[in-house]
């Protein structure tokens, strides 16, 4: 059976690639990924890392609901996987090194909330869209989320997102400054933010500091408000999605 992520390296330079057609976050998929980031974090010689997807049509849909609508999974079960969400976000937005997410394909939902989460992006054009379906799927954003998603995304537009559900491709998201770049096609797009990628070298420790400083807003609310929050909604969570 295949990674739901793989890791490799090329010119001390992580890729994680998203292994599956969907690319949806369960329980399994965090897992990997912290393993990963472990790995990551325990090789010195890496300076940067690539987040990317196999799948030629997704780069990440989100959450699996699938997964968290299942007749077995319970309150405790939702609320216990949504911490650990929170707890990978922060890991990203005070990770060492940069992570940098290659968008080649559809970009939803908590998919969209971990592109943001990343410290750079960048997108192809000629497939792919980025949206939070929260509004129609009827999943509420976490507070941290809103914070995460500001770092990346204006207010007003994200205001736009956010109440509308709409889809955007990659030259309204290079518009809105939400990525660095575009690129015509996948290919194209993989060589770019590799070459990118190349120019970190930077010192680990001062680099974590500036993060965890910038993004201290973020790492704030996921301590005073996300707890409380999470243990709540996860009931209603659960109701809604066993109606379905």
């Amino acid at each position: 059976m295949a990674n739901l992520i793989e890791l490799t390296t090329k010119n001390n330079i992580a890729i994680l690639t998203m292994n599956t057609a969907e690319n949806r976050h369960n329980p399994a998929f965090l897992a990997e990924f912290n393993l990963h980031l472990d790995h990551i974090e325990a090789d010195q010689n890496i300076k940067s890392v690539i987040l990317t997807s196999s799948s030629d049509k997704n780069w990440s849909l989100g959450i699996d609901l699938q997964w968290m609508s299942n007749p077995s999974i319970l309150p405790a079960a939702i609320s216990d996987f949504m911490i650990q969400i929170s707890d990978l976000f922060k890991r990203i937005v005070t990770f060492p090194i940069p992570i940098i997410a290659a968008l080649n394909g559809h970009t939803y939902g908590n998919g969209s909330v971990l592109a943001c989460a990343c410290d750079f992006r960048f997108m192809k054009s000629d497939k792919g869209f980025f949206c939070f379906p929260e509004v129609d799927v009827m999943v509420p954003f976490v507070p941290s989320m809103f914070p995460i998603i500001n770092k990346a995304i204006s207010q007003t537009f994200f205001n736009r997102l956010a109440m509308s559900g709409e889809r955007v491709g990659a030259q309204q998201l290079l518009e809105n400054k939400v990525v660095e770049a575009v690129f015509t096609n996948n290919d194209e797009l993989q060589a770019g933010v590799l070459e990118f990628a190349q120019q970190f070298n930077k010192n680990r420790w001062i680099y974590a500091q500036n993060k965890t400083q910038m993004n201290k807003q973020i790492l704030l609310t996921m301590k005073e408000e996300d707890p409380s929050f999470i243990y709540n909604i996860s009931k209603l969570l659960w109701k809604n999605l066993q109606k379905k």
